[in-house]
């Protein structure tokens, strides 16, 4: 596939004298403000903590990437929010650019963007004439200016971040712990009444990080190991799997069953632990103390008779985007003409299906862009899935899992700017496959060595 612009060499380069100097001039701003806005002596170390998280973050941009995909889920806790002046996300987006503009400084490899993100330009377009004819211009422009920068970020940075596989291990890492501690957290609910959630009182996002984390986990963990040792790897398993039933998110439950049932296609020796685990994880399922409203949500996937009592609401806004969609199926009702042309906009906030979202607000013409977009990274991964000895296996299966996770999730609860994650996990299809026309025999070799060889 042609590019953009043409990728650097993939490999890890010495610091540069003007990149050391700018790290040398942040640390002297920080011990400046440290000593000039600290009175308490015993607020040092926190301070100093502070000093050398914002030194990693900005040393390693992949790390703030990971966070900055989850950083939703977690900013809404007011305890944690009131510890920082401005909102988290863009802090960390901030952050996530200074890293970015100093990768460029260290001469960092780059990744190159494929030309079909063109299309991210004539959506731009299309989104903004459309605030021409919104019913709400205002509420357009912010969901235009949202896109343009929050949600931009995230379908770019991973190839300005994520130059070398060494790097797309680090972010892997990084969000896996991020994911881990949000799991965790939501575990000190089990017992009570109402579902698990995350920091930001989220069930849905809560389910999307569980899926997401024990993804990762089953392709990237528990294949390395034989029978006897892959047994004591599920107990990574556990705390992200309870958080995700404890969550009672369908849609996250439905991928994460359909992507680990495809991965025995490579697999086959895992099988007999799938059965066992299904055995174990039934016979628990009543000490656990998975609160019923989480269970009994989900169990509306087997218990509902029909298609509308299986959408429940969700099937009034399919019905009211269809609706508006027939009624300008050309340019679509305006950016966030969804929720500002319904009876309800308290009700009718968003159709939960980014392809109908944009088909309703920006007609059928951005509709077959966004298409076209998700068909060029299925069909890439399903490429990289084909060619089973070529370097990055391990990560070409890691990134068209989070694909597909992220495309239920963009097909159930999606919002073309809330749900972040959908768009990087795009992104890293295509990471991937500037790693693997790479010309690096080196890291290719070494990569190869820790994969582990499918059945």
């Amino acid at each position: 596939m042609a590019h953009i612009f043409p990728s650097r060499a993939v490999g890890d380069r010495a610091l540069g004298p003007i990149a050391g100097a700018a790290v040398a001039a942040c640390s002297l701003l920080a011990g400046f403000a440290l000593f000039a806005f600290v009175s308490d002596p015993r607020m040092i170390p926190v301070g100093a903590l502070v000093a050398l998280s914002l030194w990693a973050l900005l040393a390693y941009p992949e790390l703030t990437l990971a966070l900055y995909v989850i950083v939703g889920d977690v900013k809404g806790d007011e305890r944690l929010a009131s510890l920082f002046p401005v909102d988290l996300t863009l802090l960390l987006g901030g952050i996530l650019l200074a890293g970015i503009a100093i990768n460029f400084i260290r001469k960092k490899p780059v990744v190159a963007i494929p030309r079909i993100y063109l299309l991210f330009l004539v959506l731009v377009v299309l989104m903004t004439a459309s605030l021409t004819y919104t019913p709400v211009f205002d509420a357009g422009l912010e969901k235009l200016g949202r896109f343009l920068t929050v949600t931009c970020i995230v379908i770019l940075a991973p190839f300005a971040v994520l130059g070398t596989p060494t790097a797309m291990k680090r972010f892997l890492i990084g969000f896996s712990i991020a994911a881990f501690v949000i799991c965790s957290y939501s575990l000190l609910s089990l017992g009570g009444s109402d579902r698990l959630a995350t920091p930001s009182d989220n069930t849905i996002g809560l389910g999307h990080i569980a899926c997401a984390l024990i993804i990762l986990l089953w392709f990237a963990v528990v294949p390395r190991f034989k029978f006897p040792e892959r047994m004591a790897t599920y107990l990574f398993l556990v705390v992200p799997a309870i958080a995700l039933v404890g969550s009672g998110s369908r849609g996250s439950a439905i991928a994460c069953v359909f992507v680990v049932g495809l991965s025995l296609f490579f697999y086959r020796k895992l099988l007999i632990d799938v059965s066992i685990l299904a055995g174990l994880a039934l016979a628990s399922l009543p000490l656990l103390k998975i609160p019923d409203s989480s269970l009994e949500y989900l169990g509306t996937l087997v218990r509902s008779r029909s298609v509308s009592a299986l959408m429940s609401f969700r099937g009034d806004l399919l019905d009211y985007g269809w609706r508006l969609l027939s009624q300008h199926p050309l340019l679509g009702a305006g950016i966030q003409g969804f929720r500002y042309s319904s009876p309800n906009p308290g009700v009718y906030n968003w159709p939960h299906n980014i392809f109908l979202e944009t088909a309703c607000e920006l007609g059928i013409p951005a509709c077959l862009l966004v298409c076209v977009l998700f068909g060029a990274a299925l069909r890439e991964a399903i490429r990289q899935l084909r060619d089973r000895v070529a370097p990055h296996f391990m990560l070409s299966q890691l990134a068209a899992s989070l694909f597909v996770i992220g495309t239920v999730n963009a097909m159930n609860t999606g919002d073309i700017n809330s749900d972040r994650s959908t768009w990087l996990f795009m992104s890293l299809v295509f990471v991937v496959q500037g790693y693997r026309t790479s010309t690096n025999p080196a890291e290719d070799g070494r990569e190869l060595a820790a994969s582990p060889a499918p059945a």
